[in-house]
């Protein structure tokens, strides 16, 4: 039946196929299963679609880069100076530096004290702070 559709009937059960798939590979992902695998699938999905839309950011994935699970400390770091130098987080970070974390404890004291004085702002501005429970990117 497959051989019958038009070339953009054909296009369109392919993506919906890849598209498929990466639901599944995210699903398992997201359970702590085959991250590897996601980030492959993400690959072929990305390949497709450069291959039929070029270069769209609003459509390329990007790779699962935290663990899935969330009950262990995780903390990614993007310490880069203009310079492109990657500095260690010893109190002695780049300007630009960014962390994402799901425990605080794992940042410096600078970064916390940094992180507090950013809420500390937001509330004296009018917004709510978030806490320490959640750390949106500081």
């Amino acid at each position: 039946m497959a051989a019958g559709y038009n070339d953009w009937q054909q296009g369109a059960a392919e993506g919906l196929n890849i598209g498929f798939k990466m639901g599944q590979a995210y699903s398992n992902a997201l359970n702590g299963v085959n991250v590897t695998g996601f980030n492959d699938q993400v690959d072929i999905y990305n390949a497709w679609v450069r291959s039929n839309f070029g270069e769209d950011p609003n459509l390329l994935m990007s790779k699962m880069e935290a663990p899935v699970d969330l009950s262990k400390p995780y903390l990614k770091t993007n310490a880069t100076s203009d310079g492109g130098i990657v500095h260690k987080i010893d109190g002695n970070t780049a300007s630009n530096s960014t962390y994402t974390t799901n425990d605080i404890n794992l940042l410096s004291d600078s970064v916390i004290a940094k992180y507090h004085a950013q809420e500390e702002a937001k509330k004296n501005a009018g917004y709510t702070p978030t806490g320490d429970g959640f750390l949106g990117g500081i």
